[in-house]
């Protein structure tokens, strides 16, 4: 049990790990759509990945203009997590 909380925190100290759950906390993204959070492809569809084993993220297709696109957007569990995050960073501003 603790290893996974371990884990997980491992996960989020990943560089960029960060950064996309905070654009996807506020609206679903395609991957490129990303690029900001995270500008190296290799390391942005690794991050995803991860996030995504971890039940963090999740991926759905989106229709637009009759093109399917996959989006990611955070589970309950990855809001749930990123809400503690930023309730951590309060006291430091």
């Amino acid at each position: 049990m603790i290893d996974q909380k371990w884990k997980l925190l491992r996960l989020l100290c990943q560089p960029y790990s960060l950064e996309i759950l905070s654009m996807l906390y506020k609206e679903p993204r395609r991957f490129v759509d990303l690029s900001d959070a995270c500008p190296n492809e290799r390391t942005r569809t690794n991050r995803l990945r991860v996030l995504e084993e971890a039940k963090l993220i999740e991926t759905t297709p989106m229709k637009i203009k009759k093109r399917t696109f996959v989006h990611y957007r955070l589970t309950d569990k990855g809001k749930q997590i990123f809400e503690i995050i930023m309730k951590l960073e309060e006291p430091l501003k």
